[in-house]
């Protein structure tokens, strides 16, 4: 019965957190051909039709190392994330939170977002989602209701930072300077190449995040009704929380050990996880031991191996990955479109023509975290986004570093304005008002636009 896992995933169906969580957003494919679309029209003076539409077809070859990468950093975030062993932490964490007033609900959730967020995109967006239903279920056990869209816009804010943390895969892309997935080429300068630590490091991005993460919860404290009447039960919204959030993660139980033949023995083994971790993990540090430094593969490689730990038996890493390739429909054919218009804009020359408008402004990083904002909107990824964008600011003569900056940072916002609209609007989420939302997004938008536009413009 080896390699039979039919029965065995109960929440590789429908009951998940990545399909609940995928209703969240747009289909990011309509998007990405939108912009297709827009970029068409746009090279048409410059480029002969048949170029265009060879560009169209054939472009996502020069880009196919980054794309599958990009891919990974979504699947792989969340195969670590959703295992037991995280929601058993999960679970200490939200047990040590109080929930005895509504204000400290919505301040811990947001918290936990922005803090695990910084982290890992995975660990912040599901792990503060589980955690704010959670608190929201304690506070209405004891008396006190919560209202909830409040607590799941907290939550939300993960996706604001993750992209300027430990995982931004702009970032990681760039500080690739052997060329897998680092596609930036200058023609004088050769492979521009950015320093992680120097990114993380960078004083616009240390002030902003430790800033956000004390100032963003409170103020979305501060915006809680005080109108008990406003606040639905928790019963009214869409559940993910099963019992404790360990076991609604518990997503895979082996066959009966008596059912098993000998390859089952191997693959259902515990050994074998903490041995091929232990391999894994003695590659990466004499990896950074001889000099190395982090990039987009290695940490795909370190996320790879704590996946295989975390899940505990080989089987079940195998059965969360397939479920989690789900995220991966905001990537794999969508960047197909936008290598396209990577390669429309590139051969048209228009991306120096955009890079003397962001320069044009006088305030080139504070232009291109405006067009970050515009152009996420369209693009679910993030790392996609700098794609498409970073050669303009390049093009613009902007340090490297701090445009990374701007970008992933326009590119978080844009994410929680997906999130917003889409769930508002189409009302998948019962009992949600998309005014409401739009509220909420406008004021976490217009403080962390001057906070980043401030910081940008100092550093």
């Amino acid at each position: 019965m080896a390699t039979d896992t039919s029965g065995a995933a109960t929440a590789d169906g429908d009951d998940g957190f990545v399909p609940a969580m995928g209703q969240f957003f747009p289909e990011s494919l309509t998007l990405a051909a939108l912009l297709a679309v827009l970029a068409l029209l746009v090279t048409i003076p410059y480029l002969p039709a048949v170029t265009q539409l060879e560009l169209f077809a054939t472009g996502f070859f020069a880009l196919f190392t980054v794309q599958m990468p990009l891919i990974l950093l979504w699947v792989l975030s969340a195969t670590v994330v959703e295992s037991r062993r995280v929601g058993r932490l999960l679970d200490r964490l939200a047990g040590a939170v109080p929930t005895g007033s509504q204000r400290s609900v919505v301040y811990a959730t947001g918290f936990l977002a922005v803090l695990l967020g910084w982290v890992n995109w995975a660990f912040g967006l599901i792990g503060a989602v589980y955690v704010g239903q959670r608190l929201c279920r304690e506070a209405e056990e004891n008396g006190v209701r919560v209202h909830y869209p409040l607590v799941l816009t907290a939550a939300l804010l993960s996706l604001v930072v993750a992209n300027v943390g430990l995982s931004s895969p702009g970032a990681l892309m760039m500080a690739d300077a052997e060329g897998t997935t680092n596609f930036l080429v200058n023609p004088e300068q050769g492979r521009l190449v950015a320093d992680v630590s120097a990114f993380l490091l960078h004083p616009a991005n240390v002030v902003s995040v430790l800033l956000f993460l004390f100032t963003l919860p409170a103020i979305l404290a501060a915006l809680a009704p005080d109108d008990e009447s406003e606040r639905e039960p928790l019963s009214s919204y869409t559940s993910l929380l099963e019992g404790t959030i360990a076991e609604s993660f518990a997503h895979y139980e082996p066959p009966p050990a008596e059912e098993w033949v000998v390859a089952d023995r191997l693959e259902q083994s515990r050994l074998i996880s903490v041995v091929t971790f232990l391999l894994g993990a003695i590659s990466f540090g004499a990896y950074f031991a001889t000099g190395g430094g982090l990039t987009l593969l290695w940490l795909l490689f370190g996320l790879m191996m704590l996946g295989i730990l975390v899940q505990e038996r080989p089987m079940a890493f195998v059965a969360k990955t397939r479920n989690a390739t789900r995220w991966a429909n905001h990537v794999a054919i969508p960047f197909l479109l936008y290598a396209g218009v990577y390669a429309l804009l590139s051969e048209a020359g228009l991306y120096a023509a955009i890079g003397d408008a962001l320069a044009a402004t006088g305030f080139t990083q504070v232009a291109s975290y405006v067009v970050a904002l515009l152009v996420g909107v369209l693009i679910p990824s993030p790392g996609s986004v700098w794609v498409v964008q970073g050669p303009a600011v390049v093009a613009a003569g902007a340090d490297l570093v701090p445009s990374l900056v701007s970008v992933m940072y326009g590119a978080g916002v844009s994410n929680l304005w997906l999130g917003f609209l889409f769930v508002g609007v189409l009302g998948i989420v019962y009992g949600f008002d998309w005014r409401e939302y739009v509220r909420y997004a406008a004021v976490v938008t217009v403080y962390v636009s001057v906070v980043v536009a401030a910081l940008l413009v100092v550093f």
